[in-house]
């Protein structure tokens, strides 16, 4: 167990509405954790649910690590989201959701690998996906990540599957991610880790710790999501993503107009290729499977 007032300290935003058993074990994952210097702060979305409140007054009676506010009203997904960064105190900053769950040496991990190294922003061990009947797989995330060069990594990051996209849910180096707007729309979490990015590594340690992300969450319905961000244009994945992702950068401060210029190609070129097969499929694999199919009945 680490002493407390050692090490750097790390805050933990736990986002929640309405989902008590959840948020328990949340609660239980995470004051539990061997990294002990932590500040957990939970924002309750206006839950209606009165059981709520009397959980977050028992954690923070039992643990004085934990701080809880109570919404006046719902402020919607993102927001809830953003006031916990905007609340943050620590040196490394992550989110807990309301049903996802740690091993208890998550935080330990993921603060000595960015200790070790500098140039780290964002750091992930293991990842591990909860399905709806409880099966539990093992996720495959990409070492890309990792690479100095700012094209190479966001490449990388593009190309990948989604499931590398839960890198959103590790460890960040708080002073980088604060100034990082967190837009309240389908998809601004993407866009919230791909401005990460252009800021530096990210890191992923193998064989060190587990998360396990429940696939079957709100952000899994697609109904929900529709409704929450008041979605009404068939396109919005076109838009929420790939055009995003073409523009996106020339917003980003830091760089000079040289590198968003060149984000842009290799974005571009991320997307053809992305292993979701996505614009691989239109652009590239259906056209060469037609042109095949032609020839070869001649």
């Amino acid at each position: 167990m680490m002493e407390e007032n050692k090490f750097p300290l790390v805050t933990v935003g736990i986002p929640t509405y309405n989902r008590v058993i959840g948020l328990e074990r949340t609660l239980q994952c995470i004051t539990d954790q061997t990294y002990t210097n932590l500040e957990i702060i939970i924002s309750d979305n206006c839950s209606t649910d009165p059981s709520v409140v009397v959980l977050l007054e028992k954690f923070a009676a039992l643990d004085k690590r934990v701080k809880f506010y109570v919404q006046e009203k719902n402020l919607t997904i993102i927001p809830n989201f953003q006031f916990l960064l905007d609340k943050a105190a620590g040196e490394y900053f992550m989110w807990a959701a309301d049903d996802d769950y740690w091993d208890k040496n998550f935080i330990e991990v993921c603060v000595n690998g960015m200790q070790a190294d500098a140039g780290v922003v964002l750091c992930m061990p293991d990842l591990k996906i909860v399905e709806t009947d409880g099966t539990v797989k093992q996720s495959k995330l990409n070492r890309g990540f990792m690479q100095v060069d700012l094209y190479a990594r966001n490449f990388n990051f593009v190309k990948s599957t989604g499931e590398n996209k839960y890198f959103f849910c590790g460890l960040y180096r708080t002073a980088l991610v604060k100034n990082i707007p967190f837009n309240n729309d389908w998809g601004g979490d993407h866009m919230f880790i791909f401005e990460t990015l252009s800021k530096g590594k990210f890191l992923y340690l193998k064989n060190k710790s587990n998360f396990y992300y429940y696939r079957g969450g709100n952000s899994g319905d697609m109904e929900k999501v529709r409704k929450a961000f008041n979605i009404t244009n068939r396109f919005y994945f076109f838009e929420g993503y790939f055009l995003k992702y073409f523009t996106y950068q020339f917003s980003f401060k830091h760089l000079n107009f040289f590198q968003k210029t060149g984000l842009l190609f290799t974005n571009a070129l991320g997307l053809i290729c992305n292993e979701d097969y996505t614009l691989y499929y239109i652009f590239i694999k259906k056209p060469l499977k037609r042109l095949f199919n032609k020839f070869k009945k001649k």
